[in-house]
């Protein structure tokens, strides 16, 4: 049986293989799906199920969820590219991850992101979705 965060990353996988017109095959985004979920799920601590991580890291770790630049994610935070890239390494650092899909799935295993909603966006935790008002 799959587990529910495979199932949420491959959906991604593909939406942003879509949006992007990238050349991926079903097996390699179920692939690619089911190493951040291993990823995700290795790096669960129980002791610490939700790491602590900063307002900055939180809207760099959103830029990468959205597969945005590091020159796109700096100009949403209104951070400098060099505080952008220093932010993805300590976002890997707390995670316990080495790359950006890693993260993205390690933090929506611990709630720190959601599952995308019709809008495409990934809302914060605590964020409505559109619409709900």
């Amino acid at each position: 049986m799959t587990h529910p965060l495979q199932a949420a990353i491959r959906a991604q996988l593909l939406a942003e293989a879509e949006d992007r017109d990238l050349p991926l095959t079903v097996v390699q985004v179920e692939s690619l799906a089911a190493t951040a979920t291993t990823a995700a799920l290795s790096t669960f601590d129980p002791a610490n199920p939700k790491p602590l991580l900063s307002d900055e890291q939180i809207g760099v770790l959103v830029g990468l969820a959205l597969g945005e630049s590091v020159q796109m994610t700096g100009r949403r935070t209104h951070l400098s590219f060099h505080t952008v890239r220093t932010r993805r390494l300590s976002v890997y650092r707390a995670l316990g991850v080495q790359t950006g899909s890693a993260a993205v799935a390690v933090a929506m295993t611990h709630g720190l992101l959601r599952i995308p909603t019709p809008s495409g966006r990934l809302p914060l935790p605590g964020q409505h979705h559109g619409g709900d008002a």
